[in-house]
């Protein structure tokens, strides 16, 4: 009977064992899956940022090329280079 109980107390030992590795891997994962998703947060922040960028400069940029016909239409109504 003892051999029977001494190779149970080994198989519990080795569950045992199983278990706490498996939590310390749940607890990595569970730490992997908090920084991505603050990742997947900034990333969405600074696209937002970037789409905001992206509009200031379409507004620079049409404005510019607005002036820019204005200026030829002015200059061809003046008379050009007469």
């Amino acid at each position: 009977m003892d051999k029977v109980q001494s190779e149970m107390l080994q198989r519990i030992t080795r569950v045992e064992t199983e278990v706490v590795s498996m939590n310390e891997k749940l607890d990595r994962a569970l730490n992997v899956n908090e920084t991505a998703v603050k990742a997947l947060s900034s990333a969405s922040s600074a696209q937002k940022r970037l789409d905001k960028i992206e509009d200031a400069q379409k507004w620079l940029w049409r404005t510019f090329v607005g002036a820019f016909v204005l200026a030829a239409a002015a200059f061809i109504i003046s008379g050009g280079l007469k």
